[in-house]
């Protein structure tokens, strides 16, 4: 042990000498340029021979190359020869050799142009090569000039060594998971060096935020959470099920790296938040600064600062690794059969993109149709006759509210059969806001998910689709009760003002055709009018199941704001963490956060659980009845006045809108950061208010 520890200093020496630093530097700035820069190489050469192929594939003599390829499964173009296996081929070239799918063609051509050290999806995005060959650089001298070549170096080695170890050994799922470990290790530890440097100003402030980042260093617990962090994320793969569809593993993994990133990273901020507070006061530290020209707010202010650049550094390197495992799962997913080509381009469609989502316009019912309404219910039904001419209490009357409005709403999204004459076997659909899908002139994607008869999954069953309210030039598919689905639409359909209607016709009295697609153009009116041998069912539809789809924004630059959006969720707990330290003590102070972060992620479950509670009239008589009653308002109350403080922080889920692949807007990123401004804030505010009136300095005897 003694021997390792010389070794240890002989090295620490070392790495302080000029001439070390400047080959060390030399050595990361060539092994950055030399791959990043292949990899740019290999691109433009990607792109030059794509650009032969597809003119080739699109030309006059498209036929005579396709007929080549699907024989031969080789074909030779400008004095280059391309290849692909002929099986998979055949699946996108007709049999009188019309290339069916030219970039997919492409694809497969050239994918063993491409290195297999080289990750495919750096390929797809040169800029991004770049930009992580300036990344490297920088964290590379980063190491160098700040000390901590030797620390990183030893991870390194370690990691590299269990690498060797578990390769020998033939683990295969096992050989990337100590060298990732060591990556993120030295990642961590980089990051807060030169935070530390960053913060090494003359202000007080600076110096608080420093101290703070010192603390958690020497602190077993919090680097006990941090390392649990990141020993626990590369281990995140192989708790998948790799022979899910592609999109499915892809999902799970999003899901469960960001949400245990965040978790940890808020337990981590709420507990340095009100220890790091709690303790300087107990332990009589604060004594050191109020006796020196530090403010109070400064002091206050460089704890939050402190805590919030712990919290941002490990959520960015957690996020930085699930991208990137992300781009490499995707990169390196080759597709062989028909489906795993669907499950490749459902996987690019549902998940690795950010699009955006607009629901249809409803026709609302005016007040005065809402009194008519339950005015005619108290004097059909024979439960409410007795209240028809007199006084209705008022839960009675909330309660029939209820029940109007959920008829109408459940109206308005239901498609009768041709049976009912006196409605049409169709409905439709309004649509506002889409002038930017105008725009961009991309599909428009129609996703459903329709319900009626028994809703059973095996039952096929035809509906018609069609784009306004012509219905003359609709389309026709099998649609499957309770399974989504989706049909694409023509941004031309998309009015100067940004509406879109869409018909949706009931056609389930008709068989359905073979196959899933969408045939047309169909006289939708007439067909929906027409006997068919089957018993046709109502169609119905949950109000967030029918959308308007469109691409907004690409995946990379959506997760940045999916990460900022939750580092905004950081700041807010970071902020009322350390103004509950001014005033509790650290055990209830962390009861007090910890049981207001619990209450703030289930506040909009409880909002939706809420409606269904209580809110009906009395039942039955006597005391017990009484109390019940009395006890349900209370509960009611209660839970609605926390529903109201507190959903707003709940209702920031951006890593759901990830998985699903929903962009996530300027305008959600404005709101989190208003609520930065008036939580954040305003917990600071009051923090720093009970600091001034805080008596912080007692002295008592030898104490």
């Amino acid at each position: 042990m003694t021997g390792l520890v010389s070794l240890w200093r002989l090295f620490e020496r070392w790495q302080r000498l000029m001439w070390v630093r400047i080959l060390a530097s030399i050595l990361v700035v060539a092994a950055a340029v030399g791959f990043f820069g292949s990899i740019v190489s290999i691109r433009s050469n990607w792109e030059t021979a794509s650009g032969e192929i597809g003119q080739s594939l699109l030309g006059d003599e498209a036929s005579v190359y396709g007929s080549l390829l699907r024989d031969n499964g080789m074909v030779v173009i400008n004095g280059h020869e391309y290849g692909a296996p002929i099986e998979v081929l055949q699946q996108v070239i007709a049999e009188d050799g019309t290339p069916t799918d030219v970039q997919r063609i492409v694809f497969v051509l050239l994918r063993d142009w491409i290195p297999s050290w080289s990750p495919r999806w750096l390929l797809l995005e040169t800029g991004m090569s770049w930009m992580f060959m300036g990344t490297m650089i920088v964290i590379g001298l980063a190491v160098i000039w700040t000390g901590l070549l030797v620390p990183v170096v030893t991870l390194l080695a370690i990691g590299i060594a269990g690498t060797s170890l578990f390769w020998s050994l033939g683990w295969e799922q096992w050989v990337g998971v100590p060298v990732a470990m060591a990556v993120l290790l030295s990642t961590f530890l980089m990051a807060i060096r030169v935070l530390q440097l960053a913060l090494a100003g003359r202000q007080g402030w600076m110096a608080v935020a420093h101290t703070v980042l010192q603390e958690v260093s020497r602190t077993r617990l919090a680097m006990g959470f941090v390392i649990a962090l990141l020993v626990v994320l590369p281990l995140l793969p192989l708790t998948l099920d790799q022979s899910a569809p592609i999109g499915q593993v892809v999902q799970a993994y999003l899901a469960r790296s960001l949400g245990l990133a965040f978790v940890v990273a808020a337990l981590l901020v709420l507990l340095v938040g009100c220890s790091s507070i709690c303790f300087d006061i107990r332990d009589r530290h604060i004594w050191h600064l109020v006796t020196k020209p530090l403010g109070r707010a400064h002091y206050l202010f460089g704890k939050w600062v402190g805590v919030v650049l712990l919290g941002g550094v490990m959520l960015s390197i957690a996020g930085s690794w699930s991208f990137a495992w992300v781009q490499y799962m995707q990169s390196s997913y080759v597709p062989r059969t028909r489906v795993e080509f669907a499950d490749q381009a459902e996987l690019m469609e549902e998940v690795l993109v950010a699009r955006e989502s607009m629901f249809p316009v409803y026709e609302e019912l005016e007040e005065g149709d809402v009194r008519g309404r339950i005015d005619q219910i108290l004097r059909e039904d024979p439960e409410y006759i007795e209240f028809a001419d007199g006084d209705v209490p008022l839960g009675l009357t909330r309660l029939l509210r209820k029940r109007v409005l959920e008829e109408f709403d459940q109206q308005r999204r239901l498609v009768e059969t041709n049976r009912d004459k006196a409605r049409r076997p169709w409905g439709v659909l309004h649509f506002e806001g889409l002038q930017e899908a105008k725009r961009l002139n991309l599909p428009l994607r129609l996703k459903f998910r329709l319900l009626g008869g028994y809703s059973d999954e095996h039952e096929r069953r035809l509906v018609g689709i069609a784009v306004g309210e012509d219905r003359d030039t609709g389309v026709i598919g099998a649609f499957i009760p309770t399974v989504p689905q989706h049909v694409d639409l023509p941004a031309t359909a998309i009015t100067d003002d940004g509406t879109l209607d869409v018909s949706i016709v009931n056609l389930t009295h008709i068989s359905p055709p073979t196959g899933n697609e969408w045939r047309g153009p169909v006289e939708l009116e007439s067909f929906a009018l027409s006997p068919g041998p089957m018993d046709p069912f109502a169609i119905f539809w949950e109000a967030e199941e029918v959308e308007i789809v469109f691409p907004d924004a690409t995946f990379g630059s959506n997760f940045a704001s999916g990460l900022f959006m939750l580092f905004l969720k950081l700041m807010i707990l970071a902020a009322i963490a350390c103004a509950v330290a001014t005033f509790l003590s650290f055990p209830v102070a962390c009861l007090v956060v910890f049981s207001l972060y619990a209450a703030a992620s289930i506040a909009p479950w409880l909002e939706t659980t809420l409606s269904s509670y209580g809110g009906e009239p009395m039942r039955g008589e006597g005391v017990g009845a009484v109390i019940q009653s009395y006890i349900e308002g209370t509960v009611r109350t209660i839970a609605a006045g926390m529903v109201y403080a507190l959903s707003a922080f709940g209702e920031v889920q951006p890593v759901d809108r990830l998985v699903q692949g929903r962009v996530i807007a300027w305008g959600r990123i404005g709101s989190g950061i208003v609520l930065v401004l008036s939580w954040g804030g305003g917990s600071l505010l009051v923090g720093w208010f009970i600091l001034t009136k805080r008596q912080l300095a007692l002295y008592s005897g030898d104490q």
